[in-house]
């Protein structure tokens, strides 16, 4: 016998198939059967042709703190998100030691705030074992945040790294992807992103090749410059082996208008290239 069915739903599978009309079986927790059930349950529920769906996922949001301060999720359950993707555009709270804790407070507090927990971790895994403490009532995913690598490194020093810094910040890089990250996101629009050429993030990004990550990116410029700066990210991503997602794509400033058609022709031939 199910825990639950819930019958004459429109099922839409996350395969990109079209919706179909049937019933999702759940016993222990888990959908054990989806289609036409004709099976006993504990609890029925008729949804009356209303949508059946997976939780959706945030993709790109800047929860990283909130998660703590609100384990329960209200405001992303109450639209259905289950899973949330944090340490997007070069900014996270990990990993977090060295001379320039402060300043790296101070640079990611005005997009992911503060939290009322102690920083106590230092690592990206100690800081996942910390969101894990909190029993989060949804699913949370993380890149390792480039800007932030920087920062623990070299602070916001205006200069190349130097190939010690490279090698400390690729030791981390790996740390974060060997306790769960899915890749690595970079912000090049503003500090320390902006003072990191390509040839240094291509580097970086052989440690995430490694790990079958994803580079994610917040590009250089979204207006004069907005199509040489996906063609940087695509270079890097290209010169790396790695797959690439470009979290913002916009034309900003009237001038620029219509590039967008541009951009997208220049992802799509990327694409098409393998």
């Amino acid at each position: 016998m199910l825990d639950l069915l819930i019958k004459n739903g429109r099922i839409i599978d996350g395969t990109g198939n079209p919706w179909f009309l049937g019933d999702v079986g759940i016993k222990s927790g888990k959908i054990v059967k989806v289609g036409q059930i004709d099976q006993e349950a504990l609890e029925n529920i008729d949804v009356e042709r209303n949508v059946i769906s997976p939780g959706f996922i945030d993709g790109h949001c800047h929860s990283d703190l909130m998660i703590l301060n609100y384990p329960e999720s209200t405001i992303k359950l109450s639209q259905g998100v289950t899973t949330e993707v944090v340490g997007n555009c070069g900014l996270a709270p990990a990993p977090f030691f060295g001379e320039h804790v402060d300043l790296l407070k101070q640079y990611v507090k005005p997009v992911i705030g503060m939290s009322r927990e102690q920083w106590t971790w230092k690592t990206m895994e100690e800081y996942l074992e910390k969101v894990l403490s909190k029993h989060p009532s949804e699913n949370i995913s993380t890149y390792v945040a480039h800007g932030t690598l920087r920062i623990c490194v070299m602070g916001f020093a205006k200069r190349p790294a130097t190939s010690k810094e490279i090698e400390k910040m690729k030791a981390l890089l790996e740390e974060g992807l060997r306790a769960g990250a899915i890749g690595l996101s970079i912000g090049l629009l503003y500090a320390p992103g902006s003072y990191t050429s390509r040839e240094e993030l291509a580097e970086l990004c052989t440690v995430v090749q490694k790990y079958n990550g994803i580079l994610s990116t917040h590009i250089r410029g979204e207006g004069n410059s907005l199509l040489s700066s996906i063609k940087e990210v695509i270079w890097i991503a290209t010169k790396a082996g790695i797959p690439l997602h470009i979290s913002h794509l916009k034309a900003a400033g009237k001038r620029n208008w219509g590039l967008v058609q541009n951009a997208m022709e220049i992802i799509s031939d990327a694409r098409e290239k393998g």
